[in-house]
C-alpha cells in the first residue's frame, strides 16, 4: 500500500533522557516539547518546496534510556481525560496536555492524547490549516492515511494508506490532508500541535470539498511487505 519514496535526512535531535527527567513528568514535558519543536522547525527551515509529510521513528541509544518511560512520567503527573466523540468520530476520543499546567509558560504549542479505536474508519481526510504536526505513535498499529494534493482539488484518487505502529513518528505541516485509521487493534497517538488551536475552534480542523474515508478505498491487491527506503549508517 506503500509506495517507495525518496528518503531524505533531518539532523537527529536529542531527547533529553537522564535519570532525572526518566522520574519527573515536568521536566520530561518540558524535554518532549523541545523535541518536537525543533523537528518541526527543522523541517520549515531544511527543505524548498517542503514535503508535505514524512515518517521516522524514535528510539534510544543507549543503556536506560526510554521514551516510553518518558511518556508514562508524564502522563503520571498530568493525567489527561479523553474525551468522545472527536472530530464527530464516536471511535477516537482525544485529551489536551499544554505547557501551562506545568507551568511552562510563554509557549503557544502542546498536545493532544488520542485513542483510536479497533475498527475506527469514520474519521474523514481532513487539514489543520493553521498549525504543524508532530505525532508520536505510543502503543498500537493502523493506518495514516495523505494526499499529495491540495484540498480545492481533492478527489481521493492520490491517498497513501502508511502502516503505522509503536514509535513511528509522523511529521507534516499545515494544510496537508491527512486521517488514521484502524483494523483489528487500537491507536493512541500523541500529537504535537505547532501552534496549538482551541479544539473548539473553526480554524482547528477543515474538511475538503469531498468527504472521503480512506479506509474504504485501500486496495488489498497493493499490500506488501518492503523495508523503508530511509536507513541509518550503523559502522
Amino acid at each position: 500500500m506503500v509506495q517507495a519514496g525518496m528518503a531524505i535526512e533531518i539532523s537527529p535531535v536529542v531527547l533529553e533522557s537522564d535519570t532525572t527527567v526518566s522520574i519527573d513528568g515536568r521536566k520530561a514535558l518540558k524535554a518532549l516539547l523541545c523535541h518536537a519543536t525543533s523537528y518541526t522547525a527543522s523541517l520549515h527551515a531544511a527543505f524548498t518546496p517542503m514535503p508535505r509529510a514524512v515518517i521516522g521513528r524514535v528510539r534510544g541509544t543507549g543503556p536506560g534510556v526510554s521514551f516510553g518511560a518518558m511518556v508514562d512520567a508524564i502522563q503520571e503527573s498530568f493525567p489527561t481525560a479523553l474525551h468522545s466523540p472527536f472530530e464527530g468520530s464516536h471511535s477516537v476520543a482525544g485529551g489536551v496536555l499544554l505547557p501551562e499546567q506545568a507551568q511552562l509558560d510563554d509557549r503557544d504549542d502542546g498536545f493532544l492524547f488520542l485513542r483510536f479505536d479497533a475498527h475506527s474508519r469514520d474519521l474523514p481526510m481532513h487539514t489543520h490549516e493553521f498549525s504543524d504536526r508532530l505525532i508520536y505513535v505510543l502503543k498500537g498499529r493502523g493506518f495514516f492515511h495523505v494526499t499529495p494534493e491540495d484540498s480545492p482539488s481533492f478527489d481521493g484518487r492520490h491517498i497513501r494508506h502508511v502502516p503505522v505502529r509503536s514509535r513511528d513518528v509522523l511529521l507534516f505541516k499545515r494544510g496537508t490532508l491527512h486521517t488514521f485509521s484502524t483494523g483489528p487493534d487500537p491507536l493512541f497517538l500523541l500529537s504535537y500541535h505547532a501552534p496549538f488551536i482551541p479544539l473548539d475552534s473553526p480554524r482547528q480542523y477543515t474538511l475538503p470539498d469531498r468527504i472521503v474515508l480512506p479506509a474504504e478505498t485501500a486496495d488489498v491487491a497493493e499490500s506488501r511487505i518492503t523495508c523503508d527506503p530511509a536507513w541509518s549508517r550503523l559502522a
